[in-house]
């Protein structure tokens, strides 16, 4: 009857034991992984995040299934994720919009709703002008600005977007009174039509027109000169550093256990030097800049401090 009870009781400890959070990690992962992209399918967010994706999986040895669940500016994904079980199974491809959505109030719940893995791209946020204009950098432009307040139009996708609160930061640093025209998705074709001056926007959208001679990019704001652009300086090189990126990398819901969220981060870092999405990232004109888990919740933080900054001054503005 002892020995029953001893191999009974050993058994309920093993299985215990199996179903902690450091056994699930040993085991991590056994089955496949599903990654929601907030993004539209064949965009360069979308195509940074498979090729990440791709990268990753030869290091976990499961395959990483990418669904795209779009609307409300990234919350309907952000939301999906974090209400999936917290073992690793199912993971998001952030950006910064996981912050500005959660500040301005589109989700009921903070940015630390979720926990941080990795970041490992980004998409600068340039001023771009058309190629004719008497702007060649950008504190000529700025010098411009501030000798006529108000005449100056920069055109962005829309208040409260990323391209908006960095142009906003930026006037704002640089005490430059410019009027802000939200043209949408229309941003190129108002440059090109003279309706705006410059436009706040992030680079892919324009390779078309730089390659073929119509816009000129005065300067990006990003962590490091962009492969596809590499002439262009940064806001840090010409001392208007703002601090706040679009980054893009990997979340996951929060209960997520320490050493599930280990192993994704360093198979995620295997996509930073991946031949193919670094080809890719040239072609497309995002940049490479991975964040490990040592350094990554600590970064996202800070970045939502910096962007509830100029979120909240741009409110008392309007």
């Amino acid at each position: 009857m002892k020995r029953l009870f001893a191999a009974s009781l050993g058994g309920v400890v093993a299985l215990f034991l199996t179903g902690t959070p450091a056994a699930i990690a040993d085991n991590y992962p056994d089955k496949p992984i599903t990654m929601t992209i907030t993004f539209k399918a064949g965009g360069a967010a979308d195509i940074a995040g498979r090729l990440a994706a791709k990268a990753a999986e030869r290091l976990l040895g499961q395959p990483i299934t990418v669904i795209n669940k779009l609307g409300g500016g990234g919350a309907t994904g952000f939301d999906f994720v974090g209400k999936q079980a917290p073992d690793g199974y199912n993971v998001g491809w952030l950006s910064a919009s996981i912050l500005t959505t959660t500040i301005l109030g589109n989700l009921p719940y903070g940015y630390d709703h979720f926990e941080y893995v990795c970041g490992v791209t980004f998409d600068a946020t340039a001023l771009a002008v058309k190629a004719d204009a008497p702007w060649k950098t950008l504190p000529e432009f700025l010098a411009a600005a501030k000798k006529t307040p108000k005449q100056v139009k920069v055109g962005h996708a829309g208040t409260g977007s990323f391209t908006y609160m960095t142009a906003a930061a930026l006037m704002a640093q640089q005490k430059a009174d410019v009027t802000f025209v939200p043209v949408g998705a229309r941003r190129l074709p108002a440059l090109l039509a003279g309706e705006v001056e410059a436009i706040s926007v992030h680079p892919p959208e324009l390779l078309a027109a730089m390659k073929g001679g119509k816009v000129r990019l005065l300067a990006i704001s990003s962590p490091k000169r962009v492969d596809a652009y590499p002439e262009v300086p940064t806001f840090g090189e010409i001392g208007m550093e703002l601090g706040f990126y679009q980054f893009r990398g990997i979340f996951v819901p929060k209960g997520t256990p320490q050493a599930v969220k280990a192993r994704l981060s360093q198979a995620f870092k295997a996509s930073a030097t991946d031949p193919k999405l670094l080809e890719v990232a040239k072609e497309h004109g995002f940049g490479i800049n991975f964040i490990g888990l040592d350094e990554f919740p600590a970064y996202v933080k800070r970045q939502n401090e910096l962007l509830r900054e100029v979120i909240e001054r741009t409110k008392k503005k309007s």
